[in-house]
């Protein structure tokens, strides 16, 4: 009877650890981002730390966006870049990025699990990573 209570005792654990480890690796701008927020208060919070003398730059610390009318909707795609790195300028792998998903200009989820999802529910092609 032990034998299955320390397994789910294991068990548990590594879904936490797991769980942790997923969110360790975000970036406290993205940690800030909730469903919800307006496009502009999402900018605003992506753009804090942004390096002095970068000159103006209307999506500070997005690399790229793309956009997509579906049923009506407009979804835009913000690939988030810790370091204001630039499409054209720079060459990051998309795996370094972090997609901010909004609808209607407001934020409907983040990280590339959601995007995931939401791509191939929409028949939307992934990102090579």
């Amino acid at each position: 009877m032990n034998h299955v209570s320390v397994s789910r005792s294991a068990l548990t654990l590594s879904l936490v650890a797991a769980v942790l480890a997923s969110t360790a690796c975000e970036d406290k701008r993205v940690k800030e981002l909730h469903t919800g927020m307006t496009r502009d208060s999402a900018v605003t919070k992506l753009s804090t730390d942004v390096k002095p003398g970068s000159g103006p730059d209307s999506l500070p610390n997005v690399y790229t966006t793309s956009r997509y009318l579906i049923a009506g909707k407009n979804y835009e795609v913000l690939f988030y870049s810790p370091n204001d790195e630039k499409k054209g300028k720079d060459s990051v792998p998309w795996a370094k990025l972090t997609p901010i998903v909004l609808v209607d200009n407001r934020v409907v989820g983040k990280g590339w699990q959601y995007w995931d999802s939401l791509s191939a529910a929409n028949k939307i092609p992934l990102q090579k990573r």
